[in-house]
């Protein structure tokens, strides 16, 4: 299985260090001596780079539109999957180029290793991006071409147009050679039954009864993969090829609208799933092995970060009143720590195990979101009691001057009345 690993494990540098001075210490011996350790020095160095976990954390670059957030599955999977991390650029299509290059300097990786080793894959939604320079536009091609770079290309517009048609090395990676933008409105997809099994588990499910809203002509290059067919339309739904290069990523292309269409959650619940399933596809990971059972951890998941958000949020307002919050955090951090197991479970779609952990983990959650919410009540009751007591004092004093001067009037001396005279 290819897949590029980002940040190597400790104990490879460990091993091949101890392999390292193995070699220094035998330098001195004979050729027989020095030909074993080296293969003993092959041989740990083959074990600790196999010992490598193969199911890191995806992680994304989105650059694009920055509306529509919701709309775009591989957006709200990437925010929702605890799989997936990302960054996000956004890039509003109505700038001008000048305004976009400062963005660039704001967002966009600095150099073609950080974008190479940061990321797994890009989406790119909407990107009106032939204002980078050419340095960029060099980055993105070797980073497709030879660094095993994932493109996912999501278009809702003509400016494709730039990317099929510009004169640039860009527009030979696309697998399309002509589109028009948001020519059909009204069509159902019917996918490819003689394709990998990236997107047929999930026939059953019924997404090919998902009605799409509009989508453009587009025709595929040959070479190219059609992975589904738009229909009445017979139109292709959606293309793919590896270009040429020493290591090619594959790239994708989608052109669609997507206001209550075919990948909103509203009308297709696998939306995100059939995206999961295709960047697994894209990277050379196994596919999804159960997809009820993911559905399950991911909501068990989303629901503990939600209860845990409304636990800090609670403890913050706490220690703002003054509270002691120590204990609970530590015990959010305590909760932080055994939460690791599960992610563990969960990307090596161990969906079993993760959804018991889970379960066993919602009673901690919700007990340390009700002592927050405890701890908040007795700080306030603290804060209250004590503006009650300076209030009831302050009117009490107020009260008792009152009535000492103006009811009782004990500081007025009576005087005789005064007439005017004549001097």
């Amino acid at each position: 299985m290819s897949h590029r690993t980002r940040n190597p494990n400790p104990s490879t540098w460990s091993c091949t260090n101890q392999g390292i001075r193995t070699a220094r210490i035998r330098h001195h011996g004979s050729s027989a001596c020095l030909a074993i350790i080296l293969a003993l020095f092959s041989l740990a160095g083959i074990s600790c780079v196999s010992a490598q976990p193969q199911t890191e954390r995806i992680s994304g670059f989105i650059i694009g539109h920055a509306g529509f957030v919701f709309e775009d599955p591989f957006r709200a999977l990437f925010m929702q999957d605890p799989l997936f991390t990302y960054t996000l650029y956004p890039l509003p299509p109505d700038l001008s180029n000048h305004d976009k290059q400062k963005l660039d300097r704001v967002y966009y990786p600095r150099t073609r290793r950080v974008l190479i080793d940061s990321y797994d894959l890009m989406i790119l939604h909407d990107a009106r991006i032939m204002h980078f320079t050419t340095d960029k536009i060099h980055d993105l091609d070797h980073a497709f071409r030879n660094a095993e770079m994932t493109g996912i290309m999501v278009f809702m517009g003509s400016f494709l147009w730039d990317w099929v048609f510009d004169p640039t090395i860009l527009r030979d990676l696309v697998p399309i050679s002509h589109h028009e933008a948001a020519k059909y409105a009204g069509f159902k997809v019917v996918f490819r039954r003689d394709r990998d099994p990236v997107f047929l588990p999930f026939l059953d499910l019924g997404i090919e009864n998902v009605m799409g809203n509009a989508v453009a002509e587009m025709t595929a290059k040959q070479g190219a993969t059609i992975w589904g067919d738009i229909v009445p339309q017979n139109q292709p739904w959606l293309v793919s090829w590896r270009p040429g290069g020493e290591n090619p990523g594959m790239q994708w292309v989608l052109i669609q609208w997507y206001w209550d269409g075919w990948w909103s959650e509203k009308n297709n619940p696998y939306s995100l799933d059939v995206a999961t399933n295709l960047i697994f596809h894209s990277l050379d990971r196994p596919l999804i092995r159960d997809i009820q059972a993911r559905r399950q951890a991911r909501r068990l998941f989303a629901t503990l970060q939600a209860k845990k958000s409304v636990a800090l949020s609670t403890l913050e307002w706490a220690e703002s009143f003054g509270g002691n919050i120590q204990t609970l955090w530590n015990r959010v951090n305590q909760l932080e720590l055994e939460m690791r197991e599960a992610y563990a479970d969960y990307y090596e779609q161990d969906y079993e195990g993760t959804i018991l952990f889970l379960e066993s983990m919602s009673p901690k959650v919700s007990e340390i979101a009700s002592d927050a919410v405890r701890l908040k009540d007795e700080a306030m009751f603290w804060v209250f009691l004590s503006e009650w007591a300076i209030v009831a004092s302050v009117s009490i004093a107020s009260g008792a001057v009152i009535w000492t001067v103006m009811i009782r009037r004990r500081m007025y001396k009576a005087v005789e009345a005064t007439r005017l005279t004549r001097i």
